[in-house]
């Protein structure tokens, strides 16, 4: 342990550690898909946690003091800063109040990752790993569904609270890049379990007709086979250009029919607005509207991660959102022999991708955007901790 604590103290602790926060990140994992609405998810969050993270932290203070050393989290606190200090010049209605919740929401996220990976080594890996394997069934039924009701030009959406195809699609992508990331990491006897699951995941993907996602997961895909070069690289390069190919060849409407969905007017009409207070931006949260013919109701988010952390924060956000996400890849590099730094990474490579043409906000409560963003970073984070951790004198 980092220090001596009073035995009710540390029995406390150690419930949190080994029970409420591996169910509260599992439920993070597979809640969308698996809970009826998303009032439950977020009262899940809160109660498995939120709060039991934060009164983790009470009981321990000094591992509020190992988190305040790892640089991403040090990032995200100032980017956090800026963003409610530009409340101050934004025309949000939001309650002050209900926005320096936010950024508390996600601080959580970061602590309870790193309270996992630090309590046991493992934990924080076999979570993942459990969260995954539980979206398969959900995965499966979905297609099923989807697969009996199918008519032309149908989308599909996942289960549960999911309800948008895109925003699903933000999830499948994820547990399909955690999958490909596992069977090049994966010793050679163990990887081929992998292949369904990974098959599985990329069908929905595809299902949902998003486009973004499957260019993401190929970015993800030059990660892995970058830092993990051996001959799974070759076999993953020769499969993904054949299944791109082949699906140009047989379902060429699926990439190309719906041209650029109107992204490119969207960004120059956000670029003009960005153009106008370019070094502060609007503020947190402020109002954003884009009108574009042909659309019976403007757009209030400019469909891209960049472009959203600019319009509310400006080239001041920006620089921090940038240098977060650059830092927490850096850790990936030069850890690229540890498997779950390259499983992180492919992870963050896959919602920088996916962010690309999709989202706007900055800092919101538990949803899809958050296994594009948050999710990968904590995970990063609480690696790093864990392993300089493991480095030194525990704390007393």
């Amino acid at each position: 342990m980092y220090f001596q604590a009073p035995v009710r103290s540390q029995q406390a602790f150690s419930f949190i550690c080994n029970w409420l926060l591996p169910l509260g990140y599992l439920s993070l994992l597979v809640g969308l898909a698996a809970l009826p609405d998303r009032s439950l998810y977020h009262k899940l969050f809160y109660a498995l946690v939120g709060l039991p993270a934060l009164i983790a932290l009470l009981l321990k203070p000094g591992t509020l003091r190992v988190l305040l050393r790892e640089p991403i989290i040090l990032l995200f606190l100032a980017f956090s800063a800026w963003s409610l200090l530009s409340v101050t010049w934004s025309d949000t209605d939001s309650s002050v109040f209900d926005l320096l919740k936010r950024p508390l929401y996600i601080f959580m996220l970061f602590s309870a990752c790193a309270l996992l990976s630090l309590q046991a080594s493992n934990r924080l890996e076999q979570t993942t790993l459990l969260g995954a394997l539980l979206m398969l069934p959900l995965t499966v039924y979905s297609l099923s569904a989807f697969a009996l009701a199918w008519t032309p030009g149908m989308r599909m959406i996942g289960s549960g609270a999911l309800d948008n195809p895109l925003l699903s699609s933000h999830i499948f992508g994820f547990f399909g890049t955690l999958w490909l990331a596992l069977s090049m990491t994966l010793p050679r006897h163990q990887s081929w379990v992998t292949i369904a699951p990974a098959l599985v995941s990329v069908g929905a993907l595809m299902a949902t007709g998003s486009r973004t996602p499957l260019v993401a997961m190929s970015l993800a895909c030059v990660w892995l086979t970058v830092v993990c070069w051996n001959r799974r690289s070759i076999v993953l390069i020769a499969t993904g250009t054949a299944g791109l190919v082949a699906l140009l060849l047989l379902y060429p409407d699926a990439l190309l029919e719906r041209g650029t969905s109107s992204r490119i007017d969207i960004w120059q009409i956000a670029l003009g607005k960005i153009l106008q207070q370019p070094w502060l931006g609007f503020g947190f949260q402020a109002s954003l509207v884009i009108d574009i013919a042909g659309f019976p109701i403007p757009f209030s988010e400019p469909h891209s991660f960049a472009l959203g952390v600019l319009y509310y924060t400006g080239i001041v956000g920006l620089t921090i959102w940038l240098a977060m996400h650059a830092l927490a890849l850096s850790h990936c590099w030069r850890n690229r022999n540890a498997l779950l730094f390259v499983i992180a990474g492919s992870l963050l490579i896959y919602g920088l991708g996916a962010g690309l043409t999709e989202g706007g906000g900055i800092l919101s409560r538990p949803k899809e955007h958050w296994f594009l963003t948050w999710i990968p970073l904590a995970l990063i984070a609480a690696l790093n901790i864990a392993a300089h951790q493991a480095q030194e004198t525990p704390l007393r």
